[in-house]
């Protein structure tokens, strides 16, 4: 299916370069988590984002910027300013509670992750070595990288959705021309796991669903900063005043845990990484497992991006990840339950 005209691809090859040398970042392990304590970093994020908003309301009424502008400059604060909610800078974070913690035998821990024997993770400098960790926020256990992929690949979304929202409403309903732009936003993102950042041989050999899950919830916060039903900042006489504070809970679902939304690997790939996996096939970590699904019930609605993805795997368009889950392998091993 072609997913971009010439000036479309252009556009997005230029924000998948510019994601992948800034954002680019190491896999992560949940199943390393499971039966492990970590505390709800959800209240520190939030702090956070209060301090990143209030900074942003200060130049956007400097700088009369557009909502547009602002948004962009949340965006770039977020990422790149004091305390960035990136995955690095977030693992040097004393007040981020983690999986493997910052002050552990980090190499240890890679060598006892699923991904151990992946020459990939050989490569790199400094923390980009290591596995991103495992923190837990609202409740779910997620990779820090997937912050990354809410605050910087959901900025890339948002500059995505905008383009193209600008010119559908030329000649759709508002709703037609919303649904079409988060559609290219998402191809965007399905481009960039198939390429780059994800199924290519030289980077990590995986389609991740729970980054495609992460860039949306992403793509949702920045839509509603200064516009949408629920604005975080309004115009009131002229000036950008804060209406609420942001909730980091609001872009937290359980797709963003890997080993409860598995990923697709390429054959090599997944060569490696299947007899890592097996080695959690005993009842003590499916109990672990089936206790953390119970708990990710009170999460009942699904994303646009959740439904539009399994849509394409239904036509063939995508892989299915659940051929790769560790209930899987165990039926496979012959583990009870």
């Amino acid at each position: 299916m072609k997913l971009f005209s010439l000036k479309t691809f252009l556009i997005s090859l230029i924000l998948l370069f510019s994601s992948w040398q800034q954002g680019f970042s190491s896999e992560t392990d949940q199943f390393m988590a499971l039966r492990k304590d970590i505390k709800d970093s959800k209240n520190t994020i939030n702090k956070i984002l209060r301090l990143k908003l209030e900074k942003t309301l200060k130049m956007a009424n400097d700088k009369k910027m557009s909502c547009y502008k602002l948004t962009k400059y949340f965006g770039h604060e977020v990422s790149f300013g004091n305390q960035a909610l990136l995955d690095v800078p977030m693992r040097h974070n004393q007040e981020l509670d983690q999986i493997p913690r910052q002050d552990s035998n980090r190499e240890f821990f890679y060598e006892d992750s699923i991904f151990y024997g992946i020459k990939r993770f050989d490569y790199g400098r400094g923390d980009n070595r290591f596995l991103s960790p495992t923190f837990k926020v609202a409740g779910v256990h997620l990779g820090g990288d997937k912050i990354s992929h809410i605050t910087y690949i959901g900025l890339n979304y948002y500059k995505t959705y905008h383009f193209f929202f600008e010119r559908y409403k030329k000649s759709y309903s508002f709703k037609e021309a919303h649904r079409k732009a988060e559609e290219k936003a998402i191809n965007f993102g399905i481009f960039q796991e198939k390429t780059i950042t994800g199924l290519n041989f030289s980077s990590s050999g995986t389609f991740s669903f729970a980054d495609m899950e992460a860039n949306y919830q992403g793509l949702k916060l920045f839509q509603r900063l200064c516009g949408g039903n629920k604005p975080y900042i309004i115009k009131k006489n002229s000036s950008w005043v804060i209406k609420s504070f942001i909730d980091i809970s609001s872009y937290i679902t359980p797709e963003l845990d890997e080993s409860y939304n598995p990923n697709y690997y390429r054959a090599w790939f997944w060569k490696k990484i299947k007899p890592n996996l097996k080695k959690y096939c005993n009842p003590e970590t499916l109990r672990a497992l089936n206790k953390m699904k119970r708990d990710y019930f009170k999460f009942n609605e699904k994303s646009f991006s959740y439904h539009y993805l399994k849509n394409k795997i239904r036509k063939k368009e995508l892989k299915d990840g659940r051929s790769f889950s560790l209930e899987n392998v165990c039926l496979e091993n012959k583990t009870p339950f």
